[in-house]
């Protein structure tokens, strides 16, 4: 069960990727940078969710040939699970670290002065840190891995590798935290560049495009920050109880607490919700003022003419 809501999660979670792929990535509005970490984020997820379909199917197909006296009879060779193992760390390090790079992108937007001439420079710095800290990362972390041990589960890592993947999520997944606190002051900075641009279209429109841009990533990160804080807690309270309990249920608790298929679906969703409001917030407001410009031209043409009549 506790695999097949992994399962379930992950489905999901790839049907809102598309939709916003197909439906609402046109109409988000963002700056060409975040734009493309944004994409990069999300076909990690989507990658992700891939990897953890496959992984826990193939568990679950694995579990129905296994008799009910000794569940822990099926295990897989650590070489097998490899590719899964690799997929989903590279995956997870990478969200993180993507998540760093939006945020310099917009540090530097904010405290930069030469940012528009150097944008693309700065996205193409950010891609290769991208792939070369994470694949440096999952290369460390499992390089004393033995292939020729066992694993009841592709999820679990292996014993060799264990504190060394204890070691880098330490060292990255606060980073969300980081991220979001810099998203606040961030968002506070381009409202107060959008209210000093009132009386320049240009630099007024670029200015809420980042008010917007920050005002996103604040939610979207807070949810990833929320979403590693109870993976921190789960992982603990695994460690500390999985001992004490028989090794069915230990195993099932250890499968729940991976939450990142619950995170593969509540970011993705997060942001659908987003676009969806401020589409419809955007395209109210602009309603109103075509209403407004309207009734207004109507208004001054009936009055000129009645005082023009007045005359005849």
């Amino acid at each position: 069960m506790a695999q097949f809501s992994h399962v379930v999660f992950s489905g999901i979670g790839i049907v809102i990727i598309i939709t916003y792929l197909i439906s609402y990535r046109p109409k988000h509005i963002l700056p060409e940078n975040v734009r493309v970490l944004v994409d990069i984020m999300l076909l990690l997820i989507f990658a992700h969710s891939i990897d953890m379909i496959l992984l826990h199917l193939y568990h679950i197909i694995r579990s129905l040939q296994v008799s009910s006296s000794d569940p822990c009879l099926i295990r897989e060779k650590v070489s097998f699970c490899a590719p899964f193992r690799y997929t989903y760390a590279f995956c997870s390090m990478a969200l993180a670290i993507c998540t760093y790079g939006i945020y310099i992108d917009r540090l530097a937007c904010a405290f930069y002065k030469q940012y528009s001439k150097n944008q693309r420079f700065i996205l193409i710095a950010q891609l290769v840190q991208l792939v070369v800290f994470s694949t440096s990362i999952v290369i460390w972390v499992y390089r004393n891995e033995e292939p020729d041990t066992y694993l009841l589960s592709c999820l679990n890592v292996p014993v060799a590798s264990v504190m060394d993947m204890t070691k880098a999520t330490v060292a990255i997944f606060p980073i969300n935290f980081i991220c979001f606190f810099l998203s606040i002051g961030l968002f506070r900075h381009f409202k107060r560049k959008e209210e000093g641009s009132r009386f320049d279209i240009v630099r007024h429109f670029s200015a809420a495009v980042d008010v917007e841009s920050s005002e996103f990533l604040y939610r979207t990160t807070g949810t990833q920050a929320a979403i590693m804080a109870l993976f921190s807690v789960a992982s603990l309270g695994m460690r500390l109880i999985y001992n004490s309990l028989p090794r069915p249920v230990g195993l099932t608790i250890a499968t729940l607490s991976y939450i990142f298929s619950i995170y593969s679906f509540v970011v993705p969703w997060v942001i659908v919700q987003y676009v969806q409001r401020t589409s419809e917030n955007r395209k109210t407001r602009i309603l109103s003022h075509v209403g407004m410009k309207s009734v207004g031209a109507e208004g001054a043409e009936n009055y000129f003419g009645m005082m023009k009549s007045q005359w005849e």
